[in-house]
């Protein structure tokens, strides 16, 4: 009876802290910390090698078709996160356990079996894209190194995913902190001696100890044991690649967007392809704080819809959107005015190419405002259950706007407005869509999804 009395209480004073605004920030800032330094380790290797223009163009090549794979899995992988939040908050403990299980086994062997097909078709990827000539055999040395072994990383994402359903952001962070210093480590160490070789091999090395400290982490903090037979019997599995599937769909076709996107930029060559790797790193910046808050509100609203507590679940996402447009605002403002001396760090000095990046810059200022009305209400519909709606959206903009609207404003047999037109019609893209999840929103349609009813 006192035990049971304990329990109750527990349960009461987390609804309470869900409810606080700290503790989303408390979520929050860590998770910024993780992004921001994923960030620097996914461009430290463009960064680093800065002096070798083609070397750059190449790690960008490749980086664009491995980040179809990451950006998918990581998006895949939070079905995890959203099903063990629900469990959580409703206290069905047996249930939450099997997600663990099904969480692991199904995407570690998903993982093993992307790397493979990355090792075998990944020089026939690079093609596709029209990968510059003068850097495509550095890219397909960088391709099969990182590509081979990316299951590392995302077996690390799948830990990672497991740490923040129980609100383990710190841990996550700290092992990030590791990561990158190893990798920039492995970096200075290695560019001297075999340059693309040596950063793609760095970045392997540095995210094998990720996968280590991850594992480690995990076994100690959440310690919930892994078990074959309820993978393969549990009964999750339909549920969670439900959820899955549909969720990383979205993040699978914006990124195989930009993928072809990258297309009508190549064509431009090896300057305004480096552009667009800094341009891009810009934006990420941009959006970085949205994102977290965005993931620790995920986390937060999980909880709380298992709780049936919807409308504290509303002023928390009404809270994460108005904190995520004004500092993408901001922070973007900050890059259009700064964007010369920005630029010129990274050696791009042509008077020519730092009025493109200008113009790039201001259309990122107008995409940036409409990604965070999508980051949240997209992370919010997912949550809810609500998955196929911002799905379907999002693809058929992707590449109806986006994609087509590309190829008419910035290839050079049409309108040949370059890059610039290409950032033109991706803001564009962006901010369609968040009027669209406006309307859905607060049309309260997306909350009348029951995600977890029945085990």
């Amino acid at each position: 009876m006192e035990q049971t009395q304990e329990i109750d209480t527990k349960f009461i004073e987390r609804g309470k802290k869900l409810k606080s605004f700290k503790y989303l920030l408390l979520l929050a800032i860590p998770m910024f910390l993780e992004l921001l330094l994923q960030l620097i380790v996914g461009y430290s290797d463009q960064i680093m090698m800065r002096k070798y223009p083609t070397a750059v163009t190449a790690i960008t090549n490749a980086n664009s078709i491995l980040n179809i794979v990451i950006g998918s899995f990581t998006i895949f992988s939070s079905a995890a996160i959203i099903l063990i939040t629900q469990f959580k908050g409703s206290k069905n403990i047996a249930s939450e356990k099997k997600v663990y299980s099904t969480a692991f086994f199904f995407n570690t062997i998903t993982s093993i079996i992307i790397s493979l097909l990355l090792l075998i078709f990944g020089r026939f990827f690079l093609k596709w894209i029209k990968c510059p000539d003068d850097a495509y055999a550095e890219a397909v040395k960088y391709l099969m190194i990182t590509g081979s072994l990316i299951f590392m990383q995302l077996i690390s994402i799948t830990f990672a995913a497991l740490l923040k359903a129980n609100s383990f952001m710190r841990e996550s962070m700290i092992i990030n902190v590791i990561v990158n210093a190893l990798n920039i480590l492995g970096n200075l160490i290695l560019i001297p001696h075999y340059q693309i070789v040596g950063v793609a091999i760095a970045s392997a090395l540095s995210r094998f100890v990720g996968l280590i400290l991850m594992a480690i982490i995990y076994t100690i903090k959440v310690g919930v044991k892994f078990k074959f037979n309820e993978f393969l019997h549990g009964g999750f599995i339909l549920k969670y690649v439900g959820i899955g599937v549909p969720i990383s769909s979205e993040s699978f076709s914006y990124q195989a967007s930009q993928l072809i996107i990258l297309v009508v930029i190549n064509s431009y060559g090896t300057d305004i392809v480096n552009v667009k790797t800094y341009a891009s790193m810009f934006a990420m910046v941009t959006y970085l704080i949205t994102e977290s808050v965005s993931l620790s509100m995920q986390v937060v609203i999980g909880e709380l819809f298992g709780r049936g507590d919807i409308e504290s679940a509303k002023k928390k996402i009404w809270q994460t959107l108005i904190l995520g447009v004004i500092t993408s605002t901001a922070i973007a403002t900050i890059w259009v005015i700064f964007s010369d001396p920005c630029f010129r760090m990274f050696d791009i000095t042509d008077t020519e190419l730092l009025d493109i990046a200008k113009k790039v810059m201001i259309c990122d200022l107008v995409l940036e405002v409409g990604r965070a009305f999508n980051i949240i209400f997209v992370r919010t519909m997912q949550t809810s259950g609500d998955v196929l709606f911002p799905t379907v959206l999002s693809i058929i903009f992707c590449w109806v706007v986006a994609v087509g609207g590309s190829f008419v404003l910035g290839s050079k047999s049409i309108l040949g407005y370059g890059i610039v037109g290409v950032w033109i019609v991706m803001a564009a893209d962006e901010c369609m869509r968040a009027i669209i999840f406006l309307i859905r929103f607060r049309s309260g349609r997306w909350a009348k999804t029951k995600l977890i009813g029945g085990n």
